[in-house]
Parts: C-alpha cells; structure tokens; sequence
C-alpha cells in the first residue's frame, strides 16, 4: 500500500530448530534494496543460530547468531548491503522444556512483546534503538558519525545517523544488520539479548507479538494486547485478531499520510480462543 513500484521490504520466518527450540523473526528493511536484507536475514538467522546451539547456551548463540548474518551479508550481498538495512526482532522459545525458556535479541525498532491473554496486560517490550539514547549516542560519537535529532513540539525526538560531511544515508536507527556504510562509525549489528523466560511464565496465557514499526507507529502496545485480549474473553480467535490490527494500522497511515502507508508486518504466537479460561484465574480448579 506504500507509493506505485515500490516494494514490500518486510519479511518474517518462524523455524523449529533441531535443538528444541523454535525461533521467530520479524524484519524490517530500508534502503533501496532493504527487501533483499530482511529476506536474506529472516532465512539464514535460524541457521545460524542452529549451528551455535550445539556448542552454546541460547544466550550465547544469539549473538553469535546475528554476527553471522551481518557477516553473511557483506559476504554474499555486499553492495546490496552497503546502503541498505534491516532491522530485526526476534523471539526463541523452548519446545522441549518445562517450565518454557523465552528469550528476545533485537536491533532497531521492530518490537517484541509479551501479553497475557488472561488478564489483557502487557508484560514485556523491547526498546526502540534509536541514535538519541544517551547510551546509543555516546557509542556513536565515539565511532564518528553524525548524528542530527529534531524535536517537535509535542516532545517527540527524531534523529538520524550520517556519514560525517556527505549527508547520506540518514538512518533512523542506532543499530541494524546491513548498513555497511555505517559500520565503522557505530551502526552495529549486536543484539540486545534478554532472558524473559520469567515473565513467560508469569502469564497465564502467555501471547508473542513480533511487529514491525509500521504497526507500532500507529497501535500501542497497550491497545495491541487489549484487542487480542478483548477477542479472547468474547470467545472469538484470536488469531483473526492479527487482521484486525493490521487493517487498523493501515488505515490510521492513510489518514495520518494520505497517500502513504508503511509496511506492516505482525508475528502473533497464542493460545486459542478456547483454550483461554473466561474467569478469573483464582476461581479456577
């Protein structure tokens, strides 16, 4: 639904794992060729981390995991990469054992959420990697690169990374996986890796939202878990849920943009309908 002749740069991938765990990707690309990263990283992302399990810890892996995909593109795609990027949410859930491990790595701002489908809450979101976190900023500072924020009167901060003096490319995030311009001056590809397995199985229902910012940048999280909640307590599937929000988010950009809509792509992992218990979970047998 964006502009005539450009393409969709989104893309997502869920994989079970020999290892027992299954992992889910969301991918948002940006550039020019920003649909040949996130296609490139949502295939070869599990393979990676495949080959890591077998030697490391989950914790571990994962970073490794996206090394090798940052590696993987400047090998196999590297003018591709050069100027175009992708960021990337991933979420990895174990299969094979109980009470179930949940773990989350992210770069850029592709979100991963967790809901409970129970009490209608959110539990957990990512940050958004964004060049004007003091912490983000400081790193790239240190790297050299030129960084411009704006801020807009409603208090909304925007800002962009550049190579120093040539006024490209103007990234909107701190890190990704491609963007091999902007490497050297701090754009990186390591992950912020967080162990959420706690406040999985804290939920009752415990429900997985891996979106693109296209989604975020119209329904809150809040308003994300209430609606796949709202359908739960009605008995409805949930998993209809996801076109709901999908048409939502759409029609906010155009009315927000006119003529103009991101790409939105939303990864929902919950229980059915049926199997969420309707009452109050301390009246259940």
């Amino acid at each position: 639904m964006k502009n005539s002749g450009t393409p969709n740069q989104d893309a997502f991938s869920f994989t079970i794992l020999s290892h027992g765990w299954m992992i889910c990707i969301a991918c948002d690309g940006h550039g020019e060729q920003g649909e040949v990263v996130s296609e490139r990283v949502t295939r070869m992302l599990p393979l990676f981390l495949s080959l890591h399990l077998g030697e490391m810890s989950i914790e571990e892996a994962l970073p490794h995991a996206f090394r090798d995909a940052q590696s993987d593109l400047e090998r196999c795609f590297s003018s591709a990469q050069a100027f175009s990027g992708a960021t990337v949410a991933t979420c990895c859930l174990s299969l094979d054992k109980l009470p179930q491990q949940a773990w989350v790595a992210h770069v850029g701002d592709s979100r991963v959420v967790v809901g409970d489908l129970w009490s209608g809450q959110s539990v957990f979101c990512t940050d958004e990697h964004k060049a004007h976190d003091p912490q983000e900023y400081s790193r790239l500072e240190t790297a050299g690169a030129q960084v411009i924020q704006k801020r807009y009167d409603d208090g909304e901060v925007v800002s962009r990374v550049f190579i120093p003096k040539t006024g490209v490319p103007g990234l909107a995030m701190s890190r990704s996986l491609g963007d091999g311009c902007l490497k050297k001056y701090g754009v990186t590809a390591e992950p912020d890796v967080q162990d959420v397995s706690g406040l999985w199985q804290s939920c009752a229902a415990p429900a997985l939202v891996i979106a693109s910012d296209g989604l975020w940048d119209t329904i809150s999280v809040e308003e994300t878990v209430a609606n796949l909640y709202g359908r739960c307590k009605n008995g409805r599937d949930v998993t209809l849920g996801v076109e709901a929000l999908l048409r939502r988010s759409q029609r906010r950009w155009i009315e927000a943009e006119g003529d103009y809509c991101d790409d939105v792509t939303i990864l929902l992992l919950a229980p059915n309908a049926s199997l969420v218990p309707p009452e109050n979970p301390q009246t259940a047998g």
